[in-house]
């Protein structure tokens, strides 16, 4: 769905139909309209609007790390680069830089496209119409890396005089308050992509049918879970309650 989201608009996007740093709302719509009908779920404007300035937020925390001294820029694999010393000192700073050093950034042309001011080469030479919906999801989560099999490949060991200097600008460049509120959305971020394309509807099956020990009849349950198994943010929500919340959730759904 990730996927599916951002090739849409970098198409709007090389068409025109982004004339400033926003959208024409037609382009909105056909995203909310594509997912709709693609996924079977609930996807509207509003929605649409949310992941976006989501995806712009991604995108500040990309370009403010690639601003830090000592970093490197793999243009090919998309992947802002460190040796060993430098990434343990980066990360002991600022712990939710982790996820974007030496690691590959997937969709990063795209997001380019989509919310930056950098126009894609090479790489990005897809189209909407060349997607492979059904797999998707597949290539959607980041590759890993070993930082240190990175770092031998890419970077050289500094002596211990620049780690210092290293660590010092690390520290002093970046902003603390823009960085505190970076370091907070890094995390729900993170996750937030990761839900948005896993299929949820097994674990789903398994977290409504387990409050059948809370009282509530096996028939009634499955009755919910079709229910929420066609209304994806309605079942997000449920697995995100408590049980005592799930159960007032249930009541409201019977006397529905």
């Amino acid at each position: 769905m990730e996927s599916l989201f951002l090739q849409i608009l970098a198409e709007e996007a090389q068409k025109g139909n982004k004339p400033s740093n926003t959208f024409r709302a037609v382009s909105i719509k056909r995203v909310a309209t594509t997912i709709s009908e693609k996924f079977q779920v609930q996807c509207d404007v509003k929605h649409v609007e949310n992941h976006l300035r989501t995806v712009k937020n991604t995108w500040k925390t990309i370009c403010t790390i690639r601003e830090e001294s000592g970093l490197g820029w793999d243009d090919n694999m998309k992947m802002i680069t460190c040796d060993r010393v430098t990434y343990d000192a980066a990360v002991t700073i600022h712990p939710k830089y982790a996820p974007f050093l030496n690691k590959k950034i997937e969709f990063y042309d795209e997001m380019a496209l989509v919310v930056g001011q950098d126009m894609a080469t090479g790489s990005f030479a897809k189209t909407f119409a060349d997607i492979d919906l059904d797999n998707a999801a597949e290539c959607s989560l980041p590759l890993n890396f070993d930082n240190e099999d990175v770092a031998e490949e890419r970077t050289k060991v500094s002596s211990s005089g620049t780690s210092k200097r290293k660590r010092k600008n690390l520290q002093e460049s970046v902003d603390d308050d823009h960085i505190q509120f970076v370091g907070e959305k890094l995390g729900e971020i993170a996750e937030a992509l990761k839900k948005f394309t896993e299929d949820k509807t097994p674990h789903l099956y398994e977290e409504v049918m387990s409050m059948e020990k809370e009282g509530f009849d096996d028939d009634f349950l499955c009755g919910a879970f079709d229910f929420l198994a066609k209304n994806e943010f309605e079942a997000k929500a449920f697995l995100a309650k408590k049980t005592k919340h799930r159960k007032i959730w249930l009541q409201k759904f019977t006397q529905g």
